[in-house]
């Protein structure tokens, strides 16, 4: 167990040192215009408690790190986080992501029902934040490795 903590912080501590890839070329019509697009690789995106077992088919879990302040819905969050989306409770009519912090899965921080994007076959773990004039991010959508649909935050008119 000691040894996959440890490989997991080594890989942690490359990639947060490592240059983030850019958003190249691709930018949303909404947010050209007012602000910069960045997707950003979110080096700790790892699967938690491996030890425990995988995670049911229908419940994805994925760790992340906000660097800056960052809007998830109407929460504003900065520092380590789980993302979770769970298909049961979509299928419910439950909001199916869900924002912990990394400490404490009893209470969300932020919980929405995501919009269902199709993208191509992610490579890795991926969050999507576009930067706000403040400096601030907003989370847009992420996806997990080996999906081809990633999970939007609903546009509110």
């Amino acid at each position: 167990m000691h040894h996959k903590f440890f490989a997991a912080a080594a890989v942690a501590a490359l990639l947060l040192f490592s240059p983030s890839q850019s958003f190249a070329g691709q930018t949303h019509a909404c947010c050209a215009a007012n602000s910069a697009v960045a997707e950003v690789n979110i080096l700790s995106l790892l699967p938690l408690d491996t030890d425990i077992g995988p995670a049911p088919a229908s419940r994805q879990t994925a760790e992340v790190w906000f660097k800056r302040p960052t809007w998830v819905g109407k929460t504003i969050l900065q520092g380590r986080f789980v993302i979770e989306h769970d298909e049961e409770r979509m299928a419910r009519g439950e909001p199916c992501t869900h924002v912990f912090a990394f400490d404490n899965r009893e209470k969300p921080m932020a919980a929405f029902h995501c919009v269902h994007l199709e993208r191509e076959r992610a490579g890795q773990n991926t969050v999507v934040l576009i930067t706000m004039p403040n400096g601030w991010n907003k989370l847009t959508e992420f996806q997990f490795a080996g999906d081809s649909a990633s999970h939007g935050y609903p546009k509110v008119r």
